[in-house]
């Protein structure tokens, strides 16, 4: 019998519950004539009723009914009132025992039921295998073994039963995969995956521990290193290409066991278990290693130019003071030269009059050494660098495979040849070089008077296969980000099966002309009644006249009177620590329960220990301070949990319940529309470790930090966020939060800050069925596409840049659908299709076609921003909500001076959902009191406008202890009936009163 548990008590008690709900009711217990005339045919009306509700329960959820159980009234009443009979004629149903086995007989002869019996739990064991090897869910499984029992008009088991089924299918598909997996091995290779846990012979980890680290600082040495790895786990002989021959949910569980399991632990595993978890985490390893090896490689590259620009800023500010006397200088000499030619004196005495000859050749020969190239100094970089381009360049070439496109075939043949000069170890570079890839800037540096310098070579073939890899143009093998394009789309045969079996999922017509004339109607209309308000200046707020368009800022429209109610609402609410807080809102919404066991699927024993470690990752504190900062749990103890429980998709289901709880509140509703949603990024500061991870923007500050990415729906509940770097555009993340964030929500309309603005993501929102409706900065700088000639719009003219190339559109529509398809459904996430599109070189007809599309979204958009204040005021209201957010969250994460140490994405991932977490679990918990605070003015008889409530916002957080003080009630937290009292006092004279707003 298995000893590990596969079902809660509560999945359990759902399990066998009967429905409640009227829809469910409806669905299930609705009684056909048939059953009636069988149900007449008892004659009193309690056993009516009683057969009755036997029947309702065997077809759902497909048990008997038990002895002295007691029936929801609801379930009583619906099918009591089928029957005409009161519900208090169940109290007499089977006082007589024979009569409610008399009436099983009547239901298994009329009906077919049958009772479960030991040929029925073998057939089932076995039927239930197949079931357990597409999903690791001991929930989704028990689902299924009852719906099956259903299906076969079987009575369930009792609960102990169908647990002990569940678990020996998921302990049985657990052999079969593991089987399935080692015994494609060879020797060589079990021998080689067992040696994986041997100690490393330079520290004191294991070889797979040491193979899975990530490197700590960015270096050559990082680069090095990582290759060092990647070789190591290909020595084992694995095809990274092959297509394991599993369930995708499968791979994920072992490959996670693998990250999480130490070297001992693997070693206590049967053979053929330890084998296959090793066999997946190496195949998930090399993948994850060789982006990490790229990245590196990119950020490599790129250092070497910025600290060229930083040089070459830092020269200019040192020669500033010279270039200003020698410009002085040269401008008196201009205004002397021309006064002496307007008054016909002598140029030459008129010179030596401002500066002597011999001064002059001086003043002549330091400005030719102030003189410095337009651009980069390529020589004097690829001099300047040789030395550490010869340290990663051999071994870097040496470790990948490069793919690419027809017209990256000149690089590519670069790439082998420097390769093979690298093997040959030869001190000069062959004259016979591919020279097809160098861009003309690059030209003058490296084909030096006819004839290749070899060190300007090197670093444009370096720098150029950076940009290809980014673009996409070139690809590397084993790679998951930087793979071909075409790769990570849904397979056009798989794609023309989905397209001819049914409407994709897009929002826009199959047929391309059905899509352009649509829009092309509707464009001309718009553009046709903005001219014709801006020919007769009806434009709210808009001045629109020959080449100057200029929009009147908007104005705070905030009341006094709702900035007075907050206060006075956020008076009332109840003093509360932030441990408290969570508690209460776990018991509300049960989130801490979607932090299951990566094995198991069960969630912890302690919902307190689990969110103990949440809150560490919260407020940047960390497991070891957290540990010595609250008595509840041990080191070791959060280090387990956080290690088996914490994940990205545990932390978004709890999100989501967390969302999902706070939408549903009436006083959210005052807050916005639940279509409308809004993101923004949030920049922290590195330290420590974590420097090493991030990047400098320039505008943003001189230190390295990382960008919170966060979508916020229009009611301020945080439903999304992400790890991206600062200096990376906002625009690809967009549309990951509005697909991705698994809360039950229907967004309709998204709006985001200038960051977030691109054609692709106006294209790519409006196939998907978002309207997305930024805030533009400088939108007088942007212009307008049209179908028709400009000139049909002459108060537009000016603003309006070109025609739409519908052909264009046309040629690549079945490749916009493929993509939107594929983003949809998951295939490839939305960011790592538009960063690779968005760096594309301009012949790439994908690129283009969408960016097309999105100009047509654009001048729409823009069209309608011009003409509707409201949609202009939506747009700052809602982004204003998300700054807000940011405020909370900054205060929520105070420790270690606000600075990220982490250095993984998978942690830094983790501090962020941590915190989003949080934040949200405390607007849901101010909402929550902010409406019985409401409530509570309201009985008191005083008034209080529905239409101040619009002004609310649950971000407050004066009422809540942040700060270190992390203790634990030992009660559980209170049920919803059951809230904390509100700090209700009389209202001191010369206050705010709120029943004066009625006046």
């Amino acid at each position: 019998m298995p000893r590990r548990r596969a079902l809660t008590d509560a999945q359990l008690a759902a399990l066998f519950a009967l429905p409640t709900a009227e829809a469910d009711l409806i669905r299930h217990y609705t009684l056909g004539p048939d059953d009636v005339v069988v149900i007449a045919r008892r004659r009193r009306s309690h056993n009516r009723l009683g057969f009755a509700l036997q029947l309702c329960a065997l077809r759902y959820p497909g048990r008997l009914i038990r002895p002295g159980e007691l029936v929801p009234l609801e379930v009583v009443r619906f099918i009591g009132e089928q029957l005409d009979i009161a519900p208090e004629a169940l109290a007499d149903y089977a006082a007589r025992a024979p009569t409610r086995y008399e009436q099983l007989d009547t239901l298994r002869a009329v009906y077919g039921f049958d009772s479960f019996t030991r040929p029925h739990h073998q057939d089932l064991s076995q039927w239930l295998v197949p079931i357990a090897l597409t999903t690791v869910s001991g929930k989704a499984i028990a689902e299924a073994l009852m719906a099956e029992l259903r299906r076969r008009g079987i009575a369930a088991p009792g609960a102990t039963v169908v647990e002990r089924m569940v678990s020996t299918a998921l302990l049985q598909a657990e052999r079969h995969v593991a089987n399935l997996l080692v015994r494609t091995l060879s020797e060589t290779q079990r021998i080689a995956l067992d040696t994986l846990l041997e100690n490393h012979p330079d520290n004191h980890l294991s070889v797979l521990a040491w193979a899975r680290q990530s490197p700590n600082l960015l270096g050559h040495r990082s680069l090095v290193r990582l290759i060092e790895q990647l070789r190591r786990l290909r020595s084992v002989g694995l095809d990274a290409d092959a297509t394991l021959p599993i369930h995708p949910d499968r791979v994920k569980q072992l490959a996670r066991e693998g990250t999480r399991l130490t070297a001992q632990h693997l070693k206590t595993l049967s053979p053929t278990r330890r084998r296959a978890v090793l066999l997946v985490t190496v195949l998930e390893t090399i993948p994850r290693l060789t982006d990490d090896a790229i990245s590196v490689f990119d950020r490599l590259i790129g250092q070497l130019f910025r600290r060229a620009e930083r040089r070459a800023n830092a020269t200019l500010q040192s020669d500033a003071r010279a270039i200003n006397d020698k410009v002085r200088l040269f401008s008196r000499i201009g205004d002397a030269l021309l006064a002496a030619r307007q008054a016909g004196e002598d140029a030459f005495a008129a010179m030596d009059k401002i500066i002597p000859w011999d001064r002059f050749a001086e003043t002549i020969a330091e400005v030719k050494g102030l003189i410095r190239p337009d651009g980069p100094d390529y020589l004097a970089l690829a001099e300047r660098n040789h030395r550490f381009l010869r340290r990663i360049g051999p071994v870097f070439l040496d470790a990948f495979n490069f793919q690419g496109v027809a017209p990256s075939g000149g690089l590519l043949r670069a790439v082998d040849a420097i390769r093979a000069f690298y093997v040959g170890n030869r001190r000069t570079l062959p004259p016979d070089l591919p020279t097809s890839f160098i861009r003309r800037g690059w030209r003058p540096a490296v084909m030096k008077e006819g004839k290749i310098d070899g060190q300007a070579y090197e670093l444009c073939l370096f720098a150029e296969l950076r940009d290809r890899i980014r673009a996409g143009d070139v690809w590397v093998a084993d790679s998951r980000q930087y793979r071909a394009v075409e790769d990570q789309l849904i397979p056009h045969p798989l794609f023309a099966a989905m397209k001819e079996a049914g409407p994709l999922p897009v929002a826009v017509p199959m047929e391309c002309d059905a899509y352009l004339d649509q829009r092309r109607a509707l464009l001309n209309e718009r553009l046709a009644v903005i001219a014709d308000k801006a020919e007769r200046d009806r434009l709210e707020d808009v001045r629109l006249s020959g080449t100057t368009l200029k929009i009147t800022p908007l104005q705070a429209v905030t009341p006094e009177a709702a900035e007075a109610l907050a206060d006075r609402l956020y008076g009332l609410l109840p003093k509360i620590r932030i441990t408290e807080l969570l508690d209460e809102v776990a018991g509300w919404t049960g989130f801490s329960d979607e932090f299951t066991h990566l094995r198991t699927d069960l969630p912890t024993t302690d919902r307190r220990v689990v969110l103990t470690a949440v809150l560490a990752d919260a407020t940047n504190l960390g497991l070891t301070r957290m540990a010595d900062a609250c008595a509840l749990a041990s080191y070791k103890q959060l280090v387990w949990t956080a290690g088996w429980h914490l994940r990205e998709e545990t932390y978004g289901r709890a999100l989501a319940a967390i969302v999902e709880a706070q939408q549903a509140q009436p006083l959210a509703a005052r807050f916005g529309a639940a279509t409308a949603s809004s993101s923004d990024g949030q920049h922290f500061p590195l330290g420590g470790r974590g420097e090493s991870t991030g990047a400098v923007n320039p505008h943003k500050g001189t230190e390295p930090a990382i960008s919170f990415y966060t979508h916020i729906s229009g009611r301020y509940a945080p439903y999304h966020t992400k790890v991206i770097s600062v200096v990376e555009g906002e625009a690809p993340h967009v549309i990951d939060g509005l697909l991705y964030h698994g809360a039950d929500l229907d967004i309709a309309v998204h709006h985001v800050d200038g960051g977030g603005v691109s054609d692709h993501i106006f294209a790519l929102c409006h196939v998907l069925g978002f309207r997305f409706a930024p805030r533009i900065p400088n939108l007088h700088d942007r212009r307008l596409y049209t179908f028709a000639p400009a000139a049909q719009w002459p108060v537009l003219e000016p603003f309006i840049a070109g025609r739409i190339d519908e052909p264009l559109i046309r040629s690549h529509w079945n490749d916009v659908l493929r993509l939107a398809t594929s983003v949809r459904t998951g295939t490839v996430p939305a960011s790592r299709m538009l960063r690779r599109l968005g760096s594309y070189p301009r012949q790439n007809g994908l690129a283009l076609a969408l960016r097309e599309i999105g100009r047509i979204e654009r001048t729409l958009f823009t069209l309608d921003w011009l003409d509707d204040p409201v949609l202009r005021r939506q747009a700052t209201a809602e982004l204003n909500k998300g700054e807000s957010r940011n405020a909370l969250a900054r205060a929520v994460w105070f420790h270690r001076l606000g600075r990220i140490r982490d250095h993984t994405y998978e942690s830094q991932q983790h501090r962020v959902s941590g915190l989003n977490l949080v934040v949200a679990a405390i607007i849901l918990w101010n909402t929550v009191y902010l409406s019985r605070a409401v409530e509570a003015l309201r009985n008191q008889g005083e008034n209080v406008p529905n239409d101040l409530l619009a002004h609310l916002a649950p971000l407050g957080w004066q009422h809540i202890n942040l700060t270190g003080d992390y203790i634990w009630q030992p009660e559980d937290a209170p049920e919803l009936s059951d809230f904390r009292p509100l700090r209700i006092r009389p209202s001191p004279p010369n206050t705010f009163d709120v029943r004066a707003l009625s006046a």
